[in-house]
């Protein structure tokens, strides 16, 4: 069904770090201070590409932190808040932070998007250490802190939080990850080898996640027992919704540190007549998806969510603490999973390293789903490792093989890397990459990898509010066919571009897109190669860039 080149001899991709150059300079605030371990402090931010003002062009949103308790000569109105970079084009960005009214000061972890009043407008839902905040775009490049009038929200550790219909009434809800009641007052230091680091998930009681159900008039309630979402106390630092039984409607999954993880899905769907909404179980146990495949907790961290083997069913990444191997959940269809990370060599690849935000991207134009890791310690600057390389693993359609070594400058340093986001940033068909930073500036990775190829790259969208999450696109391109399912959430606290991108024979003259709605329904178009567009249901696709 799915046919990738099998002639891809790439070694290694060519990322350059533009950031610098293209204007983007931000650097996350942790608020250390010298004898505090406060766990925050080591846990950094997300990234978000997203396209602020619909001109065909990614823009970034970067949460920031904030200070926790004031010290003398650091205050709250001494550190700016969360910052908004506007692309314009020419191969610049500006910072509009202070004029978008989207600079959140509270200590900020995640960012999740989505146009929940579906007047076309991205709008933004932050997770933060602290009460979280949901911005209305205005349509105009501004946002509007609606927070209070939307009453959604708390004040828990917030993380990772996704975007998604979970009641099937075609208003989009939020289903928010929180990690561990941490206060100032219940941390102190804990000893590594004589030496003062911050403390694991070991020593702080988990909280359960919140979910928030739109009401369709701009409000929101809490929902997770009605809907069968009320799962114990864990500690969610990752989310992704994504089908993953090939039914059109997203699962959802969610990683915890040293915890079982959790998959959602739906055990029957609203019924309007009755006045029903959807119910939703919990089953990554019996699915293979909670635990590794010797029955361990693992302290999961990031996802990258991808049909890794190309067989049609999307597969789970997951990225692991110091010494504990990265995961790699094969998908065996019918929620059926195997820990295939020995097999696959992701075992092998990440042992000597602490992974967090992740994605999935075909750097290399093969057809197969490679992935990015960004990597960084977490018990401090006295403890070594600390600060990491990170990786780039290209898929050879058995094995991942790690090539960061031959992918760039940025791959031989030492980071301390967290939220990270993929996206195509210049619209020139490659996957670019976002990096927020501990200690260090942002990174925006260039894919400079010299493939020449032909691309399509796909945006979805309805007329009504329902979200396209799960909807399958089929893309021919010569004698090349791949296909992906849209997901939302995924990485570290962050937030991908929307598109995906698709990639063929340099010689083809035409792609043909076929896509599965979700709500069965199926689209086909031939269109031009090398151009973004945006399929609308029921409508002749669009050039999205001019």
């Amino acid at each position: 069904m799915i046919s990738p080149d099998d002639t891809s001899q790439s070694s290694g991709g060519s990322f350059s770090d533009v950031a610098a150059s293209l204007g983007v300079e931000f650097r996350y605030f942790e608020d250390r201070v010298p004898g505090r371990f406060l766990l925050p402090e080591v846990m950094g931010g997300g990234v978000a590409w997203i396209d602020v003002d619909l001109d065909g062009w990614q823009d970034l949103y970067f949460a920031n932190g904030a200070v926790l308790a004031p010290v003398a000569g650091r205050t709250p109105d001494t550190v700016p808040g969360n910052r908004v970079f506007l692309s314009r084009r020419s191969g610049a960005f500006t910072d509009v932070s202070a004029l978008s009214g989207a600079d959140d000061r509270g200590y900020g972890q995640g960012v999740a998007a989505a146009d929940y009043d579906a007047d076309g407008f991205t709008d933004l839902f932050i997770s933060n250490y602290g009460n979280d905040v949901l911005y209305r775009n205005n349509g105009d490049g501004t946002w509007t802190d609606v927070t209070q009038a939307a009453a959604i929200g708390d004040a828990l550790w917030s993380t990772s939080a996704v975007w998604l219909d979970l009641n099937d009434d075609s208003f989009p809800d939020v289903y928010c990850a929180n990690y561990m009641d941490v206060t100032l007052s219940n941390s102190e230091p804990c000893l590594y080898e004589g030496r003062a680091g911050y403390c694991g998930p070991g020593k702080f009681n988990g909280l359960r996640d919140s979910v928030w159900i739109s009401d369709g008039m701009g409000g929101f309630r809490d929902g997770a027992d009605a809907l069968g979402l009320a799962a114990p106390a864990s500690k969610g630092l990752a989310i992704c919704a994504v089908d993953l039984d090939r039914d059109l409607r997203p699962e959802i999954y969610v990683a915890n540190d040293m915890e079982a993880n959790l998959m959602f899905t739906r055990t029957a769907p609203a019924d309007v007549a009755a006045g029903t909404a959807a119910v939703w179980r919990e089953l990554a146990g019996s699915a293979g998806s909670a635990v590794s495949g010797d029955g361990l907790n693992e302290a999961s961290m990031g996802i990258a969510a991808a049909d890794y083997d190309n067989d049609g069913l999307v597969d789970l990444y997951l990225t692991h603490y110091y010494q504990m191997k990265n995961t790699l959940y094969r998908n065996l269809g019918n929620l059926l999973f195997e820990d295939n990370s020995l097999r696959s060599g992701v075992a092998a690849t990440s042992l000597a390293f602490l992974g967090f935000g992740t994605v999935s991207l075909d750097f290399n134009r093969d057809g197969r789903q490679d992935i990015f890791i960004a990597n960084g310690h977490v018990l401090g600057p006295a403890i070594e490792p600390n600060a990491m390389t990170p990786q780039l693993l290209q898929n050879d359609g058995r094995r991942f093989r790690d090539v960061s070594a031959q992918s760039g400058p940025y791959f031989v340093d030492a980071w301390i890397g967290r939220g990270v986001s993929a996206g195509d940033f210049d619209n020139n068909g490659s996957t670019d990459i976002a990096v927020s930073h501990i200690d260090r500036p942002v990174s925006i990775l260039q894919n400079r990898t010299p493939i020449e190829s032909a691309w399509l790259g796909i945006r979805l969208a309805r007329t009504d509010r329902r979200s396209c999450c799960g909807a399958r696109i089929r893309v021919t391109i010569g004698d090349r066919t791949t296909e992906q399912s849209l997901s939302a959430g995924g990485s570290y606290l962050s937030t991908n571009d929307e598109r995906l991108l698709f990639f063929g024979p340099v010689d083809a003259a035409t792609g043909t897109v076929e896509v599965t709605w979700t709500d069965g329904s199926v689209s086909t178009s031939e269109l031009a190669l090398n151009q973004h567009y945006c399929l609308l249901q029921g409508r002749d696709p669009v050039g999205a860039v001019p």
